[in-house]
């Protein structure tokens, strides 16, 4: 990987700094034909890039390997461990063995021209090593950093087992577990679900509290009827009128009817505004005399000229 010892050449004093560490590495990279080779290493190059477009230069150097890439980032945990978890679960992901460490590094300088070395490379290394194809390994120093940081994305971890490398070294490492993803997930919705019939209830609460304590001003309905008549306002009687000048409603839709025995009675259906004032006008006109019937002296008369 570029950035590492180079044989014998002595590498400028640089102070040590802990950082995340991202290693993928292709699978089986040594026996496939290099055209296979080039593609593959040309399409993850690819992949990185658009991870971290949006992220600041000064919070991530990108190192070359012979059989994949490592990205080396100065920022939260959380934030490699999404780029890591994004390029193995998107295309071509099956074919990566990624690791994930959080340590010391050596960094000569944050460019392209930059040196990077230091144990917290290689730690990430032998994850990625012991990573089966679209698998991804953690190392108990980024778990902790992440648990530090992060509790609700470190619960999405399992213990994946100790591995022992060609050193007689002794590896303990942790991987994403899905059934954990699951869980997370709905707790998420669960909250997100609780935040929402929270905020309702609050506003349930809020207007009862607002219509008791701060109710709309009612509406005024004055009844200028003649000669007289009864006035019902969505089926409950009021009064007499003109005893009755005026009821006060609140605001809303409500049936009026004024009704005057022998007469057609006038209904409306109005909606009231809060502080409206509306005037009913009508007229119960008076019902003409039924014509007397004439009898037989008066048709007798009506004949005679009397």
């Amino acid at each position: 990987m570029r950035g590492n010892n180079d044989g014998h050449r002595r590498m400028p004093s640089a102070p040590p700094v802990f950082a995340n560490i991202a290693c993928m590495r292709i699978a089986r990279f040594g026996e496939r034909p290099v055209a296979e080779q080039a593609s593959l290493k040309q399409r993850l190059e690819e992949r990185l890039s658009a991870a971290i477009a949006g992220m600041p230069a000064a919070d991530r150097i990108v190192l070359d390997a012979p059989d994949g890439v490592a990205l080396v980032h100065f920022g939260e945990p959380a934030r490699a461990f999404d780029i890591a978890q994004g390029l193995r679960e998107g295309a071509g992901g099956r074919e990566l063995q990624s690791g994930l460490n959080h340590g010391p590094i050596a960094v000569t300088a944050r460019d392209a021209g930059g040196r990077v070395f230091g144990d917290g490379i290689a730690s990430a290394a032998a994850a990625a090593g012991f990573a089966p194809g679209g698998g991804l390994l953690v190392t108990a120093p980024f778990a902790r950093m992440l648990e530090a940081t992060r509790p609700d994305r470190a619960a999405e971890l399992a213990p994946a087992g100790e591995f022992t490398d060609a050193r007689v070294r002794l590896h303990a490492f942790y991987t994403p577990d899905p059934r954990r993803l699951v869980a997370r997930r709905n707790r998420l919705a669960a909250y997100a679900l609780a935040g929402i019939l929270g905020i309702l209830l609050l506003g349930v609460a809020g207007r009862e509290v607002n219509r008791r304590f701060f109710p709309p001003r009612p509406a005024v309905v004055e009844f200028d009827v003649k000669p007289r008549g009864e006035v019902l306002v969505d089926g409950i009687w009021y009064g007499r009128l003109p005893e009755l000048r005026e009821v006060e409603l609140r605001p809303g839709r409500h049936h009026l009817r004024v009704q005057n025995a022998g007469h057609p009675s006038l209904d409306l259906v109005v909606h009231l505004e809060p502080g409206e004032h509306m005037t009913v006008t009508h007229t119960f006109a008076s019902p003409r005399a039924p014509a007397k019937p004439r009898g037989f002296l008066d048709d007798l008369r009506r004949r005679l000229g009397l």
